[in-house]
């Protein structure tokens, strides 16, 4: 390989040729996100199980959106209940197995009739078609669905924390105590991460804990930029984005966006039990992302957003200033 590029090199305007054949190689990337994308959102065929996860999850957003009015209340979501069941039977038809998304389509749906009978509105179409499909399905768990009443005492008193000096206290560190994460630990900052908001409750994000020797190894092999770490008490994170959630072109970036939102939740999580971290952007090849998700065995429909050490705080870290730019410089009124 070194022969032929010193031999490429002697040829009158090599090094200019190459220079665009090297862009046209970066514009590759960009087509095959948009293949990617055309081949795998969720309207795309063929269906899979997640697709109508997400389409059940989307669905039963809009629809709980209607339980939130309460000004000149009104009968709600026809087309939606008629799509909620459509997916239904759809999901049942193909055989997959009982999920959270499935399960709490029938439970927006028991929700739904009970809202009409509170409001006596007994007698309309939807009431009817919701109750006679619901009749002869199972009984599942009802999850909580639909809306509720917040007080603004029961989050105010809550907030009361001097989160300025929690984001403070933050920084992003590459060296880690020798201990090993626990469980516990682990599940905790998970599920602080998981109430991140997400385009209509779509909860398109994954954390993948990359946790035997094997997936370490795999993942240093592809991840950029760890050449000042202190690999030994390493531990890896991944976030990924499914883009079977993703129902329309203008969507395409909202993955992106979804697992930066989780990704922030998460650090910030794994800060407040005394974990410290590092976000490492994936910035990979499409080609060397396909090798990655096939070695780790994660879903051809998810993205890789980002990749995050992380360990218990050594007694010391060495780090650089990062000095934040000033607020003026940040801040715009228009």
């Amino acid at each position: 390989m070194n022969k032929i590029k010193r031999l490429i090199k002697k040829i009158p305007h090599s090094q200019d040729i190459y220079d665009k054949f090297r862009d046209k190689l970066n514009y590759l990337d960009f087509y095959k996100d948009k293949s990617f994308f055309k081949k795998n959102y969720m309207y795309s065929k063929p269906i899979t199980k997640e697709k109508l996860e997400y389409e059940m999850l989307f669905e039963i957003h809009k629809l709980e959106k209607g339980f939130t009015v309460s000004t000149n209340i009104r009968p709600f979501g026809k087309d939606k209940i008629h799509k909620i069941i459509k997916d239904i039977r759809k999901y049942e038809l193909l055989g997959f197995e009982p999920s959270f998304a499935y399960k709490l389509s029938y439970s927006v749906l028991r929700e739904y009739l009970k809202f009409f009978e509170m409001n006596e509105w007994t007698d309309r179409d939807e009431y009817k078609t919701v109750l006679s499909f619901v009749k002869e399905k199972k009984e599942f768990k009802c999850i909580p669905v639909g809306a509720f009443d917040l007080k603004k005492e029961e989050f105010i008193d809550k907030a009361l924390i001097d989160y300025n000096s929690f984001l403070s206290s933050r920084r992003s560190v590459r060296n880690f105590l020798d201990k090993k994460l626990t469980d516990e630990d682990i599940k905790k900052a998970v599920d602080m991460a998981i109430k991140t908001p997400t385009a209509c409750n779509r909860q398109m994000c994954k954390i993948y804990f990359l946790k035997t020797e094997k997936s370490k190894n795999i993942i240093k092999k592809y991840a950029q930029g760890l050449s000042l770490f202190d690999l030994k008490n390493a531990n890896y994170f991944m976030v990924t984005f499914d883009v079977s959630a993703n129902y329309f072109v203008g969507e395409r970036n909202q993955g992106w966006f979804n697992s930066g939102l989780v990704t922030m939740n998460f650090v910030n999580a794994l800060h407040s039990l005394g974990i410290g971290s590092c976000c490492i952007q994936f910035g990979n090849t499409f080609t060397e992302e396909k090798k990655l998700k096939r070695e780790l065995n994660i879903s051809n429909s998810e993205r890789i957003g980002v990749i995050i050490t992380a360990g218990y705080y050594d007694e010391i870290s060495r780090i650089p200033y990062s000095t934040r730019k000033p607020i003026e410089e940040i801040y715009r009124e228009r």
